[in-house]
């Protein structure tokens, strides 16, 4: 009896993991990273505008004292 190993393979033949509907638009989610960006930027800029008020209303009344009769 002849053996015969040319047609065999490691891998098993099973079909792509893929979903059958793949939206293949490189931009699907830029709206969503743009939103974002948008949002944290905004965060970011309030909390460095009030550190920054903060910080001059300290200056700028630091010097004063308040005197009550």
């Amino acid at each position: 009896m002849r053996d015969r190993f040319d047609e065999i393979r490691a891998e098993r033949d099973v079909r792509s993991v893929e979903p059958a509907v793949y939206n293949r638009d490189p931009h699907a989610g830029l709206w969503k990273q743009i939103a974002l960006g948008i949002v944290v930027g905004y965060l970011a800029l309030g909390v460095l505008s009030a550190v920054g008020w903060a910080v001059f209303v300290r200056f700028a009344l630091g010097g004063l004292q308040f005197a009550l009769p």
